[in-house]
């Protein structure tokens, strides 16, 4: 006779979707082992050598402590923005959003999947979807806007260490890039209206192409302007409610991409090659800038190739595989390892409920016969 032990509630829609971020994995990972095989062929002749200086004790420590200190900033950054917009959410499970994050935006492209899976996690602490993604935003703008400022002047003022594949056009086009999403950044916080006047317009549209019943048209409209009010409203309450967490919110995004950058000064340095500081950090701005417009999982072949191709002007070539696999393996891939575990236990093994109508999962333990039931049903 089976006999409930426990009931995991999971949307069965969701459950498909973190399976498929599995599966991206395996593909994010094919292709940055492929890209790091071609700058291994490309660089070093074939010839993989990793120095001895990258595992000596003092250097793993100085990993190991930039490790920790990245994770908590990164869950410092979201943590103080959800404080400042008057909510509140336990700083353990913030780590454990950070995690999911990782993994889910680093096997999706663009790096679009993160912020949705955290503000499904987020709905389950009962901060509206509005709202939660207005936290997720805030988190992801005061990174972008850091790097979309200084990428422009970096550029500009360093060109020739960019010479190899920034054509003076393209340079504006970054240029345009930067300014326009500091526009849409504007937008969002004092224009809302514009961006329900297009909505609008984009619906009625729709409507009257007959592709949206007038139905649908009016529940579509109320529903995201709903959304969007939350949305807004959380900006405005992240900067007016509580301007001390909103300060550290900043704070603790410049310390969390320092200490992003500050992986490749700490690995320069072990290979034995004393480039300035502030050359290293400006390049590892730029590559995480291009980052940003991948089509491809985490970035997968743009960030090591283009790795590869700007520091090879401060490192010898056999030492140029190393370098860019140390990099990937410490700011991403422990990351996105973490994260695959955190998510198949929150996802699968503690199964965090849902009360969402729609298909369901439950677990259930037959005692009889030892062993576990997953059944399905419909409402």
């Amino acid at each position: 006779m089976a006999t409930v032990k426990s009931i995991q509630l999971i949307p069965f829609a969701i459950s498909r979707r973190v399976l498929s971020y599995f599966g991206l994995a395996g593909l994010f990972f094919s292709m940055s082992f492929a890209t790091l095989f071609f700058v291994h062929h490309y660089f070093s002749g074939g010839q993989l050598r990793i120095p001895s200086s990258l595992l000596s004790p003092t250097v793993i420590s100085w990993f190991t402590i930039l490790l920790v200190l990245y994770f908590l900033a990164d869950g410092l950054r979201l943590y103080c923005v959800i404080r400042a917009m008057g909510f509140r959410i336990a700083f353990g499970y913030i780590v454990k959003l950070v995690f999911v994050n990782i993994f889910v935006s680093n096997v999706t492209p663009l790096a679009t999947g993160g912020g949705v899976v955290q503000i499904y996690f987020m709905k389950q602490k009962g901060i509206p979807v509005g709202e939660a993604t207005a936290a997720t935003s805030i988190r992801t703008i005061l990174a972008a806007l850091i790097l979309f400022t200084l990428t422009p002047v970096i550029i500009w003022v360093e060109p020739y260490q960019f010479r190899m594949f920034v054509h003076r056009n393209l340079l504006y086009g970054i240029t345009g890039v930067s300014c326009a999403y500091l526009a849409v950044f504007w937008i969002i916080l004092f224009r809302i209206r514009i961006i329900k006047r297009w909505m609008f317009r984009c619906l009625y549209l729709l409507n009257a192409a007959k592709m949206v019943s007038r139905r649908r048209f009016r529940k579509w409209l109320l529903r995201v302007s709903r959304e969007l009010d939350l949305f807004s409203g959380g900006f405005k309450r992240y900067f007016r409610t509580s301007p001390g967490w909103a300060v550290l919110s900043v704070l603790f995004t410049v310390l969390f991409l320092l200490l992003l950058f500050s992986f490749s000064v700490v690995l320069v340095r072990a290979l034995g090659y004393q480039a300035p500081v502030l050359t290293v950090l400006a390049l590892q701005v730029v590559v995480t800038f291009f980052m940003y417009f991948a089509p491809t999982p985490g970035a997968a072949g743009v960030a090591e190739g283009g790795y590869g191709l700007l520091f090879a002007q401060l490192v010898q070539k056999q030492d140029i595989v190393p370098l860019t696999l140390c990099w990937r393996f410490l700011t991403i891939y422990v990351g996105v390892v973490i994260g695959i575990v955190v998510m198949y236990r929150e996802m699968f093994w503690y199964g965090r409920g849902s009360d969402q109508a729609g298909c369901l999962i439950a677990v259930v333990l037959d005692q009889d016969q030892g062993r576990f039931l997953v059944l399905n049903r419909c409402f």
